[in-house]
C-alpha cells in the first residue's frame, strides 16, 4: 500500500516538475532586453556615420579642430561598452550566439580608433605643410620680383600650378614633376633658406598626400558599420529562435497539463473507490476498538494497582534488554538514581555511571554471577552518586529471562532507597563505637588511676628522701671539707671528693626534677582520662589545653619529627566548653599530623590566634606530610571513612573530633596540598574580645631538631 502511494506521489511530482520546467522554457524573450540592445547599436551606427563625415571634413580642411573626432570616438566606445553590459544580462547558454559578433564589432572599433589617431596626426602635419608652402611661395614670388629674378618667378608659378594639380589629383606623374621642379630651383644666396624650406615641405606633401588619401579611404571603408549590421542580424536570429523554441515548449506544456489533469481524475476515481472500502473496514475496526478499549481499561487498572503497590514500597522498576544494552527505568527509579525524569531509556554504561566508583566492581561481579547462573536472583546493595554529588544507598533486585541456550536475553527488577536505613545503621554503629571508646576510656581512666596511685606513693617517698638527703648533705659537707683540709684528697664512691662535692647536689636536684616530672605526667594522664560531668561547660584557656596535650604526646613527637614548632598567641580570650574534650581533639589532630610525616626531617607546626572576623579563637595544626587528595577532603569527618586502612585506621578519630568541636559551638576546616602537607583549623567561639588583637603570636616553644 505504501509503495503504491509513493509511486503515485512520484508520478504527480514528476508531472509538476515537468510543468514547471516547460513553463520556464516557454517564456518569450524579454522585449525590454532587445530594446536595450538595439538602442546602443543604433547609437553606434549613427556615431560611426558622424565620424566618417568629420573625417572627410578634416581631410578637406573644413574642420577647424579635432575635438569632435575625439568626442565621437568616445561615444562609439560607450556604445560598445553598453552593448557588452547588456549582453551580460543574457543567459550564458544564449549569450554565446552573440559574443562572436560583439567581439568582432569591438575589434573593428579598436582598429578604426587606432587609424583615426594616425589620421589626425598625419593630416595635421600635411595641413601645416600646405599652409607653409602657400605662404613661402607668395613671399618668394614677391621678393624675387622685387630683385628681378624673372626665371625664379616663372619657376615658382609653374611649381604652384603643379601643386594645385597634385592636390586635386595626386598622380605619380604630377608628383615627379613637382620633385623635378624642386630640384631645379636656383640657389640665390639671399633666398636660399626659404627655397630650402620650400623644397623640404614640398617633398613631404608629395610623399604624404597619397598616404593620407589611402588612410582616409580605410577610415571611410572600415567594417564597423558592417559589423554593427551583423550584430543586429544576430540579434534578430536569436529572437526568432527563442520565439520558435517558446512555441514548442508551450505546446508541450499544454500536453503535459492535459496528462496531469487526466491522471488526477484517475486518482480521484480510485480515491472514491478506496473510500467506500475504507468505510466498511472502519465500521469493523470500531467494533474491534471497543473491545480493545475495554481490555486496555482492565490492563490500566491492573498497572495502576501494581504501581500503587510499588510506590507504597518506595521502589522503582527497571527492565534491561541485554543484546542492545538498553535499560528502561520507571519515573520513581529515575528519581532514585538522580537522572533526568524525561529520560526513560538509557544504556547500561549510563546506568552503571550512577553507581559509586567503589561499588561498581562488586556490582559487576554479582551481575556476572547471575548471568552465569550461579545465583537464582540478582540482588545487590550499592551507593548512588546523584548529579548534586549527594551519595545515597539503594538496593537493586532482578531476575533474568533465559533463552533455550541458557543465555540471559532480558532482565527486570526493582530498585529501592535505603539511604535512611543505612544512615541509621551507621549512626547506630558510630554510637556503639563511641560507647566502646567511652568504655575503653573509662577502663583506661580506672587503670591510670590505679597506676597513678601506685606510682605516686614511691614518688612521694623519693621527693621526701631527696629533701632529707639535701639537709643531710648540707650538714655533712662542712665535716667533709674540714677532713679534706686536714688529711688531703680522699675518694667517695671511687671519685675524688672535689668532684663529688659539686656532683652530689646536681644529682639530688636531677632526682627531684625527675620526680616532679613523673608527678606532672601522672596528673595530666589522670585529668585526660577523668570523665567530665554531662553538659559541663566552663571557661578555659586554649593555650593551657594545648600544652597539656603536648605533654601527653611528647614521646610520639620526639619519635616522629625533628622539627616541631609551637607558636601560641599571648593574651587570648577564654573559650567556653569542655577542656578535656578539646584536649582529646588536639591529641587526635596532632596524632594524625605526626603519622602523616614520611620522615623525621618533615615538620609539624602548632599555633593559636584570635580571629576577629569569626570572633573566636583558632587552633591550627600544620604538617608537612603526604597530604590528602582533593576528592577526600569533603569526607574526612564521615564515620568509618579513613585514608589509613593499611595502617589500621578506624575512620572514627576525625568523626568523633568533629562531633566534640560542634558540641562546643565550633567547627573544623581542612586544607591540603598533596605531597606537601595538610592544615587543620579548629575555630571555637569566644564571647570576650582579645585584649591583644593587633599583637602577633609569639613562640611558646620551639623544638626544631
Amino acid at each position: 500500500m505504501i509503495s503504491v502511494v509513493v509511486r503515485r506521489l512520484i508520478i504527480v511530482s514528476g508531472l509538476l516538475i515537468l510543468l514547471t520546467y516547460l513553463w520556464f522554457q516557454s517564456r518569450s524573450l524579454d522585449l525590454a532586453l532587445l530594446e536595450s540592445m538595439y538602442r546602443p547599436l543604433d547609437a553606434f551606427k549613427l556615431h560611426d556615420a558622424e565620424l566618417n563625415r568629420d573625417v572627410l571634413l578634416a581631410r578637406a580642411g573644413l574642420l577647424s579642430h579635432y575635438d569632435t573626432l575625439a568626442r565621437i570616438s568616445a561615444e562609439l566606445a560607450d556604445a560598445v561598452k553598453a552593448l557588452q553590459q547588456q549582453s551580460a544580462t543574457i543567459p550564458t547558454e544564449d549569450r554565446k550566439h552573440l559574443e562572436p559578433d560583439l567581439a568582432a564589432l569591438a575589434a573593428a572599433l579598436q582598429q578604426k580608433t587606432a587609424q583615426l589617431e594616425d589620421f589626425k596626426s598625419n593630416n595635421a602635419l600635411l595641413h601645416n605643410s600646405l599652409v607653409y608652402v602657400i605662404h613661402i611661395t607668395h613671399r618668394l614670388h614677391r621678393r624675387s620680383a622685387e630683385a628681378g629674378h624673372r626665371a625664379l618667378v616663372s619657376k615658382l608659378g609653374t611649381l604652384t600650378a603643379a601643386l594645385l594639380r597634385f592636390m586635386e589629383t595626386p598622380e605619380n606623374a604630377v608628383g615627379n614633376e613637382i620633385q623635378a621642379l624642386l630640384a631645379r630651383l636656383p640657389t640665390t644666396p639671399d633666398l636660399r633658406p626659404d627655397l630650402q624650406s620650400l623644397a623640404v615641405h614640398g617633398r613631404y606633401i608629395v610623399a604624404a598626400l597619397p598616404r593620407m588619401d589611402a588612410l582616409t579611404r580605410e577610415l571611410i571603408t572600415a567594417p564597423t558599420t558592417a559589423k554593427a549590421r551583423d550584430l543586429q542580424d544576430a540579434l534578430l536570429r536569436y529572437h526568432r529562435q527563442l520565439e520558435a523554441r517558446a512555441r514548442l515548449f508551450r505546446s508541450l506544456l499544454y500536453l503535459t497539463a492535459v496528462a496531469l489533469l487526466g491522471y488526477l481524475i484517475y486518482l480521484f476515481w480510485r480515491l472514491q473507490t478506496n473510500a467506500r472500502t475504507l468505510r466498511l473496514a472502519n465500521e469493523a475496526l470500531e467494533h474491534e476498538i471497543d473491545e480493545r478499549r475495554r481490555t486496555e481499561t482492565a490492563l490500566r487498572e491492573s498497572e495502576e494497582r501494581y504501581l500503587l503497590a510499588m510506590r507504597g514500597a518506595n521502589e522503582g522498576l527497571w527492565d534491561w534488554l541485554v543484546e542492545p544494552d538498553l535499560v528502561h527505568v520507571s519515573e520513581h527509579a529515575r528519581r532514585l538514581l538522580g537522572l533526568d525524569t524525561a529520560l526513560s531509556t538509557l544504556t547500561g554504561a549510563t546506568w552503571q555511571s550512577c553507581i559509586h566508583p567503589d561499588d561498581r566492581a562488586r556490582f559487576r561481579e554479582m551481575l556476572r554471577s547471575h548471568l552465569r547462573g550461579d545465583t537464582e536472583f540478582f540482588q545487590c546493595e550499592v551507593r548512588i552518586i546523584k548529579p548534586d554529588q549527594e551519595v545515597g544507598w539503594t538496593f537493586i533486585r532482578g531476575l533474568g529471562l533465559r533463552d533455550e541456550h541458557g543465555r540471559v536475553y532480558r532482565m527486570a527488577g526493582s530498585i529501592g532507597d535505603m539511604t535512611a536505613r543505612k544512615y541509621l545503621e551507621q549512626q547506630t554503629r558510630q554510637q556503639e563505637l563511641q560507647l566502646i571508646q567511652a568504655n575503653k576510656m573509662t577502663a583506661l581512666g580506672t587503670l591510670i588511676s590505679g597506676v597513678a596511685h601506685e606510682i605516686n606513693n614511691p614518688n612521694q617517698l623519693v621527693l621526701t628522701n631527696v629533701r632529707l638527703l639535701r639537709e643531710a648533705w648540707a650538714g655533712a659537707v662542712a665535716i667533709l671539707d674540714a677532713h679534706h683540709q686536714v688529711h688531703g684528697e680522699f675518694f667517695l664512691a671511687g671519685l675524688p671528693y672535689r668532684e663529688m662535692r659539686e656532683a652530689i647536689p646536681v644529682l639530688m636536684q636531677d632526682v627531684h626534677d625527675g620526680a616532679l616530672r613523673i608527678e606532672r605526667i601522672v596528673n595530666d594522664l589522670r585529668d585526660f582520662t577523668r570523665p567530665s560531668p554531662p553538659g559541663s561547660r566552663v571557661e578555659f584557656d586554649i593555650n593551657d589545653a594545648v600544652r597539656h596535650a603536648l605533654r601527653l604526646l611528647a614521646h610520639l613527637i620526639q619519635k616522629r619529627t625533628n622539627r616541631f614548632r609551637v607558636n601560641l598567641a599571648p593574651e587570648l580570650p577564654p573559650v567556653r566548653g569542655d577542656p578535656q574534650h578539646f584536649e582529646q581533639v588536639v591529641v587526635n589532630l596532632l596524632t594524625n599530623a605526626l603519622e602523616a610525616l614520611p620522615e623525621p626531617s618533615r615538620g609539624v607546626t602548632v599555633s593559636t590566634r584570635f580571629d576577629p572576623a569569626a570572633t573566636g579563637v583558632v587552633f591550627i595544626a600544620e604538617d608537612e606530610g603526604i597530604g590528602i587528595p582533593p576528592e577526600h577532603l569533603a569526607r574526612l569527618c564521615d564515620p568509618f571513612f579513613t585514608t589509613k586502612q593499611t595502617s589500621g585506621g578506624t575512620g572514627l578519630g576525625l568523626a568523633i573530633s568533629s562531633s566534640l568541636v560542634q558540641a562546643q559551638g565550633g567547627r573544623l576546616s581542612f586544607s591540603s596540598n598533596p605531597g606537601r602537607g595538610t592544615s587543620v583549623a579548629v575555630i571555637l567561639p569566644s564571647s570576650v574580645e582579645s585584649p591583644a588583637l593587633s599583637s602577633a603570636p609569639t613562640p611558646d616553644s620551639n623544638t626544631d631538631g
